[in-house]
């Protein structure tokens, strides 16, 4: 018996998987929340929408990762890859984590400390005043 092949996901599962938000609460904040998995199938929709905000975002982005349930290495990707452009374009990105996943992702890697980080969105946006 031959060894089954692992299907990919079409683009409408993996849009399924991820959901992207990007908002601006104030003049000086765009917030960009994701809700679900961020892998190697939901990666690039993360990406263009990140990246594609920060042409026109304030001068501090919020990543507001606290719903996310899955966070891999190609999340922490784009992360790097926003952090920065965003430091090319004197933006700066804070990160909402909370979720095991996300955290554990961070420390792991060692970029914990490199990212400017806030235990919840209230104080994500607070600080930003």
């Amino acid at each position: 018996m031959a060894p089954s092949r692992a299907t990919l996901p079409n683009l409408s599962e993996a849009e399924a998987r991820l959901s992207v938000s990007i908002t601006a609460p104030s003049e000086q904040v765009t917030l960009c929340a994701l809700a679900g998995e961020v892998d190697f199938y939901t990666a690039d929709q993360f990406r263009s929408q990140l990246i594609g905000s920060l042409n026109t975002a304030g001068p501090l982005v919020v990543v507001d990762l606290s719903q996310v349930t899955f966070f891999g290495v190609a999340g922490l990707h784009v992360l790097i890859e926003a952090r920065t452009w965003a430091g090319h374009t004197d933006r700066r990105i804070r990160l909402v984590t909370g979720p095991r996943c996300v955290d554990r992702l961070l420390e792991v890697a060692g970029d914990a400390a490199t990212f400017d980080t806030a235990a919840n969105l209230v104080d994500a946006l607070l600080d930003a005043a």
